[in-house]
């Protein structure tokens, strides 16, 4: 539904949507950059973004195909518009977006670059194995694509974004990015600034088999740092219209097109509750009772039950990408596994503090001395993972970073047949009936790599 929304929502960024941007013979780098932004938007904030975001227990699907998603039942089927939007649509176009623009032109590659990793990235996170390497030759999509390994395909998303800082770094070009450019507005500085924050987040994706994650992640940090990611003016968001066909996808769906599919999940506003948390008023609506109060894992309740707040779920509201406050939590988490435990309770402190005034207009004082005040003597994985799960709302990043640690401690939707909380997305049934290479994984309770 997401990727609907965004093939029948270019016509206000795009003039001249009838001409493709598959059509490398007549689409300009302009016109393929923006029709690429709206595939990474379709992709982070649509469909998948909804799925984990029931799995890390944020939201709770209370009806029809969010309920089934809730208790992990994804069928293969269910993500073959998804996966078709990742490939055919999003690293399809950066491949002949990186083409079409030429030597002559370094930031569109470098932009093609970053957002390459993005692509790839949500792939591989959440279907482990994936094609790239043997799947995007020349214009077209090999059909029958080999997978790459993901230890390979992390090594190839820090190779892209290397590559794509230098190209960024390289200047002279004949046509510049602007409007086109959804996400920076062609801001060279903030693309690098992101970049960097992505080699930090896949950095740390491999913490559980690279016991040296953290000089890396904390390298990029410091190169992030340094390319301006220093306040929420760096975040990478999704940006949306007010226009119908141009709705933010989570006001979309909880809103208009599925009232009651999606509801707030009382792990999570039980969490917020106990630590009397100033964001509830911007994340949730007030249930009959005057409370912020989500449905039951497993009870799929709609009476009584607090919906996702107007800060996520307006008409234009931004979803984000990748964030300041996120690079923080990265920072505190590499940091106390470097044994630096005064850095990382001072960037713990910081991103609360910061992600507080971004969504309230302030950081409350009583909610500081309680949450933001740790030092090296009190800081904590538990506090830093807990903290980065309730600010990564709407984000995929709480999935993932529960998957890798654990925290906070979940226990699984009891109506499902599972042995526990899924880990994975089922490939794809075009993948399994069509590409005889294919890596063919049904069991969503087997681990991507990085989750082994």
């Amino acid at each position: 539904m997401g990727v609907l929304l965004f093939s029948a929502g270019c016509k206000k960024y795009v003039e001249g949507e009838d001409i493709s941007p598959n059509s490398p013979a007549s689409a300009t780098p302009p016109l393929i950059l923006s029709a690429s932004e709206l595939s990474v938007f379709a992709t982070y904030g649509g469909n998948l973004g909804r799925i984990t975001s029931m799995w890390a227990q944020h939201n709770s699907g209370c009806q029809f195909q969010s309920e089934a998603n809730d208790q992990y039942f994804v069928d293969e089927g269910d993500i073959s518009n998804e996966w078709d939007v990742i490939y055919t649509r999003g690293l399809k176009n950066l491949r002949i977006l990186k083409n079409q623009a030429g030597a002559a032109n370094p930031t569109y590659q470098g932009i093609s670059n970053v957002l390459t990793a993005m692509m790839l990235g949500t792939a591989t996170d959440l279907w482990g194995d994936v094609p790239y390497s043997d799947a995007l030759k020349g214009e077209d999509l090999q059909l029958s694509a080999a997978y790459d390994k993901q230890e390979d395909v992390l090594k190839t998303i820090q190779n892209l974004l290397t590559e794509g800082v230098s190209l960024l770094s390289t200047g002279g070009d004949v046509i510049t990015p602007g409007a086109d450019d959804y996400i920076y507005g062609g801001d060279n500085e903030k693309w690098i600034g992101l970049a960097y924050m992505l080699k930090a987040r896949y950095h740390m994706r491999t913490s559980k088999r690279n016991s040296g994650w953290h000089t890396e992640a904390l390298k990029a940090i410091d190169s992030a740092r340094a390319h301006g990611v220093t306040s929420e003016a760096a975040d990478a968001n999704c940006v949306f219209g007010t226009n119908s066909n141009e709705y933010n996808q989570w006001y979309a769906f909880v809103k208009v097109s599925r009232r009651n599919y999606i509801k707030a999940n009382k792990t999570f506003t039980d969490l917020m509750n106990s630590i009397n948390d100033p964001r509830r008023s911007a994340y949730f609506t007030k249930n009959d009772s005057g409370r912020y109060e989500g449905s039951a894992l497993g009870s799929s309740n709609l009476k009584n039950v607090s919906e996702i707040g107007s800060y996520f779920a307006s008409p234009s509201s931004v979803t984000p990408l990748a964030t300041y406050v996120e690079s923080m939590f990265i920072e505190a988490e590499a940091a106390l596994a470097a044994g630096d435990k005064t850095r990382a309770a001072k960037a713990h402190n910081d991103a609360i503090k910061a992600h507080l005034t971004q969504v309230t207009g302030s950081a409350d004082p009583a909610y500081v001395a309680a949450q933001a005040s740790e030092t090296a003597a009190s800081i904590t994985l538990d506090k830093i993972m807990t903290h980065k799960y309730v600010s990564g709302y709407t984000m995929m990043e709480p999935y993932h970073d529960w998957r890798r640690t654990g925290i906070p401690a979940l226990v699984k939707n009891p109506n499902s047949n599972l042995s526990g909380i899924a880990r994975r997305l089922p490939t794809s049934i075009d993948e399994r009936l069509y590409n005889n290479k294919a890596t063919v994984v049904q069991n969503l309770m087997e681990p991507v790599w990085w989750d082994q």
